[in-house]
């Protein structure tokens, strides 16, 4: 267990882009200018029949 000194708490904002081809996710600050992060189904499978499951949506 983490005492509550070394745990830093990190606030974003999900945006979650979801269509029948592909799951896409963007986090970004609070003020939504700056992205952190970045996610698509496609960089979690290795086959492209695999990119629009809910598999790949769900890894994203």
């Amino acid at each position: 267990m983490l005492s509550e000194q070394a745990v830093k708490e990190k606030w974003g904002i999900a945006h979650i882009y979801s269509s029948y081809n592909n799951t896409i996710v963007h986090i970004t600050d609070l003020s939504g200018a700056e992205t952190v992060a970045i996610s698509s189904g496609g960089r979690h499978v290795n086959a492209d029949r695999y990119e629009s499951s809910p598999y790949a949506a769900m890894k994203s």
